[in-house]
């Protein structure tokens, strides 16, 4: 793996070769706190300066101070951070604090207002080099299952006592927390005990490896009656089931009515015949899946309205990558998550 020292070298080559004809770039020679200090100068000789430091990697619990040391190094200066490899959760999250980059795979985006210039390019979405750990992925039914106890549970707890609480594998567990400590996203005291989760951006770093498609069976049917049908029947339903996607999340948070009708069933032929749904290959207003893991039930509420609803923490992932796939509505249930842990979040 190349050293910050040679990912700046490697970074600052590949800025020369991107800017437009007529472009140059240059290096101050006393940087101001930052690993390298550029001035960016356009054919007409106008002037910005940009502040650089360089990064290995990037996790997302990092951004934050990256944010903070380019801020300190040149408060009128562009930031600009140039890494050996950004995932695209972390890339997403620097555009929203400000932060230009470049990564040595292709991953560019960078914004100058004055002189105005707008570089974007795209690279690898997933690391060419990773790391030699036991696990570098989220990736799995065990891994689900403690993610979501991670996002579910108030801290602090201690791994066994988690795992108890949540019915989660207590090594899988170790495993996760070893991952998202190393990206920062959960930190733990002395004893191992952990004390802090950024639950969010947890489970945003889920959705980069949880593909609902791939991770489920799902039997697409037509209920001829809508979605309210549908409803009344599962309301008499002596089988387990749950709703997730749009029809799982929380009443007046939904930003769409519910077209499609997801819901994880034990059966989905079963359900389907005692329901009185038709299996079809098209147009179909109901999906019955089949879980890999009857985890995704962990948690699960009936509301007032008599819908059992999977845990917040599933319908997010869910709307992320399964049917439909409601990227505005994981939006606003993010919101209302951010807002009302109390309402799904508990202690052990």
């Amino acid at each position: 793996m190349l050293s910050e020292t040679a990912i700046l070298r490697e970074g600052y080559d590949a800025l020369q070769r991107l800017l437009p004809r007529g472009w140059s770039c240059s290096c101050v020679a006393e940087p101001r706190g930052a690993d390298l200090q550029l001035t960016v100068r356009s054919p007409d000789d106008a002037v910005a300066e940009m502040v650089v430091e360089a990064k290995r990697r990037v996790p997302l619990g990092l951004i934050p101070k990256v944010r903070a040391a380019l801020s300190r190094a040149g408060t009128t200066a562009t930031p600009l951070l140039v890494a050996g490899w950004l995932s695209p959760l972390s890339r997403a999250e620097l555009t929203a604090v400000g932060v230009n980059y470049l990564d040595l795979t292709g991953n560019v985006d960078i914004r100058l207002e004055r002189p105005g210039l707008y570089i974007r390019t795209s690279g690898a979405n997933r690391d060419p080099e990773p790391t030699s750990s036991t696990l570098n992925s989220l990736k799995g039914a065990g891994a689900a299952r403690a993610v979501r106890a991670l996002a579910d549970f108030l801290p602090p707890y201690g791994v066994r006592q988690l795992a108890e609480a949540s019915g989660a594998s207590a090594p899988v567990l170790s495993r996760v927390l070893a991952l998202l400590e190393r990206e920062q996203l959960v930190t733990r005291n002395p004893h191992g005990a952990v004390e802090t989760v950024a639950w969010a951006n947890v489970l945003r770093r889920w959705g980069e490896d949880y593909g609902f498609q791939r991770s489920h069976r799902a039997v697409p049917c037509l209920e001829p009656r809508g979605t309210s049908a549908l409803t009344r029947k599962l309301l008499t339903s002596p089988e387990t089931w749950a709703a997730t996607g749009t029809m799982g999340v929380p009443p007046g948070v939904a930003v769409v009515p519910v077209r499609l009708s997801t819901v994880y069933v034990e059966s989905p032929e079963r359900t389907a015949s005692a329901l009185g749904l038709k299996i079809v290959e098209s147009g179909a207003n109901v999906v019955l899946v089949e879980p890999a893991d009857a985890g995704v039930y962990a948690r699960s509420l009936r509301g007032d309205d008599g819908v059992v609803r999977c845990a917040p923490s599933q319908v997010y992932a869910d709307l992320l990558s399964g049917p439909g796939r409601g990227s505005a509505e994981a939006a606003a249930l993010m919101e209302w998550m951010e807002a009302n842990e109390s309402a799904w979040r508990r202690r052990t």
